[in-house]
């Protein structure tokens, strides 16, 4: 077939019109980005650096926020244009929305600007209800801010924190060490003396105690005395209280006067105040050391009773017998045989010094004589019988108990002698501990708070201006006095704190010193007249022994604040926590890292093996399949399921069952024969699946290849029937009753411990493990696995040798992960063990050392309870991101810390390959 010439013609015209077509496209100088794929370089670099800009960000907010928290700033002194007043320390400030311009936005001093409000923690939540205060231009400007020279910022046990003027502080004056074991023991021979029951005797066991009260009064004025004039107090005023005056007066060394019932040592100049309160606040804090250690030795002692009486629980319960009620009836009859035990040494002891008090009391002894033969009396014939009767008591008491089983009788006569023991060691540290208490509570200091300060009505401008030079009219004294002020004319001081403020301090008869404010009301520049105003300031005693610190911080130099911020932080990181803001974090940081490496030793070993079986052991298959799908969605399952469920399956049912069995744990134990039909079930399953195993996994046996797949997939069926029918004979057991059985109802592990709220937590992390895990043996080579079986190797030796090691890197990383999420969880331990509180440490020194069923910190839970639990949440803001940073370097030294284990093992099995 021939072709046409017109279509010759078309297909050259065609051909023509493509040549030009060609010609005419410019030709391209470069190169097509599109091609190369740069754009989707860039743009997936540019979301790389989005992302760490992200992370930077943030680190650098909780940086910027978290390290100035326990930075020291000065203390304000605001006289407000209402007439009131207020103390603080300046936090930031804020532009309001008229838009105003002016003043610095950042935190620290300086005058405050047309539209900016400050904010200042006020502290004083006690007085005032509130920790912080928003003060808005109108309210405030910078002639109503002063920094007083000596305004102090006082950390408190309890409260928060009080800011406030020293006023002054008064010390007890405490008597040499000889003169008070001396007044101690009149106190306790006094104290015998009254405890005598000896009939017709009541005139003379009066007048005995009169005259030691007498000895004791006599003594304690000479005690005081000698005292005063060996030591002396510096340049504080000394005051006295007589047995003729209950009012304190100035101490007269020369006059002789009545005796002296209690000295006191009073500084009420500023520094001096400021540098006898640090001497103190020293002192009291080794107090305050030496009387914890003696509370935790009581505690110990308080354990070991308790241990007792769990003795005699057990016993009760291996008896089916209840006798604790009678138990707990004989307390009194053994605290009464320890009272009579020591009061017959204190009266052996006590008579020869005794009779030498009283000898001087008439010339011919007579009262001395008296007393000697009531002593006598009551040692030879009333102590013996009442001893005797009291332990007549409790054989009376114990003739019951002893008709009870054998294990009931010995645990009863171990608890009598353990409490008389225990009794014994612990009156000598009550005692020492009481004694500290005393020492600390020998000072108190007051200061004057600005917060809430009441009006003084009826002065003139006149009177106003005399009393601001120094002068006391007598109209201007009625006028205070109306309002309740004891001024003394000659103890009047002014003090310049502002343009509008003005202090006025003076002394009460009994030398107390007190403040007045002098205001001018008013906003200055407005239109509104400033007028003046006097305030009486509220004054607040406080007892050294509540004070944590006290910090002059207007007299700080730089490296003053630098040492108090160094102090801070290390009270924050090594103490534990007073309040809910407050106070120290160190159980938290040991809670958090004991549960993250509890939780990573738990769900590593089995989140390898399940890797391990899912990649080496089996095939491909639906069981398989529905595995991995399972491990992907619990990958995603919120982490408060895994609280729920760590909540009632390990606390409510796990831990109830070790507290206490299957009753305890409100599950039906079996009947005994059908317990016992189970376990022979059991038996027997167990030795089928053995056997088909041995059978089907055989690549010797007859049988084709299709019956041995059968024969083991039948195997690991009767496998797993026999691990659920094990399980649930365990859990139904009829024959146990739990491990701690004696301590319910108060349950041991069937509550939120450490324990439990690791394992909810490798339950989380688990399947970040594996799939982790099948990552890094899927990543080793098969020739290594070839190459070790072709030598002979079984399946386990290559998988041990070969396969773990190589893959060991990658597993690490698995754990890093793991570790990372765990460490951060904060819902799951809300359910299962943490608390905003818990000194108690879950690992410590004591014995068994490691403490599962203790409920414990954790830096997330302690952020989410600064955050959201929190009285005041303004309060708590800048702990909530120290807390946030203090957590992220823990997780981050936990990580490289792996990393680094990781890193090591890498460069080794690397440098082994060939």
């Amino acid at each position: 077939m021939t072709e046409s010439p017109n279509a010759d013609a078309r297909q050259t015209s065609g051909q023509d019109r493509v040549h030009r077509t060609r010609r005419k496209k410019p030709q391209q100088s470069g190169f097509s980005l599109l091609a190369r794929g740069e754009p989707q370089i860039w743009f997936t670099g540019g979301m790389l650096v989005v992302c760490l800009g992200m992370i930077v960000g943030l680190l650098a907010l909780i940086l910027y926020s978290g390290i100035p928290t326990f930075w020291t700033r000065q203390v304000d002194w605001l006289a407000l244009s209402d007439g009131t007043m207020e103390i603080g320390q300046p936090q930031t400030t804020r532009r309001e929305d008229d838009g105003a311009d002016g003043g610095d936005e950042s935190s620290g001093s300086g005058a405050i600007g047309e539209g900016l409000s400050r904010y200042y923690r006020t502290g004083n939540y006690d007085l005032t209800g509130r920790h912080y205060r928003w003060l808005a231009p109108e309210e405030l400007d910078s002639s109503g801010i002063s920094q007083p020279r000596w305004a102090m910022v006082v950390e408190r046990f309890e409260w928060g924190r009080l800011y406030g003027l020293p006023l002054q502080l008064t010390q007890a004056i405490e008597v040499a060490p000889a003169e008070r074991d001396t007044l101690e023991e009149i106190s306790d021979l006094q104290q015998l003396i009254r405890s005598l029951n000896v009939q017709d005797s009541a005139d003379l066991v009066d007048q005995m105690i009169a005259s030691l009260e007498q000895q004791h009064a006599d003594k304690l004025s000479s005690a005081l005395r000698q005292s005063l004039d060996r030591n002396g107090v510096g340049s504080a005023l000394v005051q006295v209280r007589t047995t003729e005056a209950t009012d304190w007066q100035p101490y007269d060394p020369a006059a002789a006067g009545p005796l002296l019932v209690e000295a006191r040592a009073l500084w009420t100049e500023s520094p001096d105040v400021v540098s006898h309160l640090q001497e103190t606040l020293e002192r009291v804090a080794r107090l305050r050391a030496e009387g914890d250690a003696l509370k935790h030795k009581i505690s110990r002692l308080d354990s070991q009773l308790a241990d007792l009486r769990v003795g005699v629980r057990r016993a009760e319960l291996e008896a089916e017998v209840q006798v604790a009620q009678q138990v707990g009836l004989s307390h009194y009859l053994l605290e009464r045989q320890d009272e009579l035990s020591r009061r017959a040494g204190a009266l052996t002891a006590g008579k020869s010094r005794l009779q030498t008090l009283l000898s001087g009391e008439l010339a011919s002894g007579e009262l001395a004589d008296r007393a000697s033969a009531l002593l006598e009396e009551y040692q030879t014939d009333v102590l013996p019988q009442e001893i005797e009767d009291n332990r007549m008591q409790l054989e009376l008491w114990l003739e019951p108990i002893r008709l009870q089983p054998e294990p009931i009788v010995q645990a009863v006569l171990a608890y009598q002698a353990g409490f008389l023991e225990i009794l014994a060691a612990k009156r000598p540290l009550e005692d020492a501990l009481a004694e500290v208490e005393r020492q600390q509570a020998t000072t108190d200091v007051h200061f004057a708070i600005p917060n809430g300060p009441t009006e003084v009505g009826g002065l003139t401008d006149e009177g106003i201006d005399r009393l601001l030079s120094g002068r006391l009219d007598p109209s201007t004294a009625q006028s205070l006095s109306e309002s309740g002020i004891d001024a003394l004319a000659d103890s009047l001081q002014t003090q310049q704190l502002g343009p509008r403020l003005q202090l006025v301090s003076w002394n009460d008869s009994q030398h107390n010193k007190h403040l007045l404010a002098v205001i001018e009301t008013g906003y200055l520049g407005g239109d509104t007249p400033a007028e003046r105003k006097v305030l009486s300031v509220a004054e607040q005693p406080l007892a050294c022994q509540e004070i944590v610190r006290a910090i002059a911080v207007n007299q700080l130099s730089f490296g003053g604040k630098v040492s108090v911020y160094a102090d801070r932080w290390r009270e924050f990181l090594l103490e534990n926590p007073r309040e809910n803001t407050e106070g120290g974090v160190f159980p938290a940081i040991w809670g958090t890292i004991v549960m993250t490496l509890i939780m990573t030793i738990a769900v590593v070993p089995f989140g390898v093996m399940a890797a391990l079986y899912l990649r080496e052991y089996t095939s491909s298959g639906p069981l398989v399949s529905l595995i991995r799908i399972s491990i992907n969605n619990l990958a995603g399952v919120p982490s408060i399921v895994y609280g729920v469920f760590g909540f009632s399956f390990f606390c409510y049912t796990v831990g109830a069952y070790i507290d206490g069995g299957a009753k305890n744990a409100d599950i039906t134990p079996l009947p005994s024969v059908t317990w016992f039909a189970g376990l022979a079930l059991v038996a027997i399953l167990g030795t089928a699946a053995f056997f088909f195993g041995l059978f089907g996994g055989s690549s010797r046996s007859p049988a084709p290849a299709a019956g041995r797949k059968w024969t083991s997939r039948l195997s690991m069926m009767l496998w797993l029937i026999s691990i659920v029918a094990t399980a649930t004979l365990i859990l139904k057991s009829p024959f146990f009753d739990g491990f701690y059985r004696e301590y319910l109802p108060n349950p041991t592990f069937g509550k939120g411990g450490l324990l439990w709220a690791a394992l909810t937590l490798a339950l989380l992390t688990l399947p970040v493990v594996i799939v982790a895990t099948e990552e890094a043996l899927s990543a080793v080579p098969n020739s290594l696995r070839q190459g070790s079986l072709a030598c002979g190797a079984s399946k386990w030796q290559t998988i041990q040798r070969i396969v773990l090691p190589h893959a060991r890197p990658g597993i690490l990383t698995g754990a890093i992960l793991a570790m990372a999420r765990g460490a951060g969880e904060v819902a799951p331990l809300m359910l299962v063990g943490a608390l905003p509180s818990a000194p108690d440490l879950p690992l410590d020194s004591e014995f068994p050392y490691f403490h599962g069923s203790r409920s414990f910190m954790h830096l997330g839970y302690q952020i989410y309870t600064l955050g959201f639990q929190s009285p005041n949440s303004e309060a708590a803001k800048p702990m909530v991101f120290t807390c946030a940073l203090l957590l992220i370097l823990i997780v981050a030294a936990l990580n490289i810390a792996a990393i680094y284990i990781r890193a090591r093992l890498k460069r080794r099995f690397q440098g082994n390959q060939f």
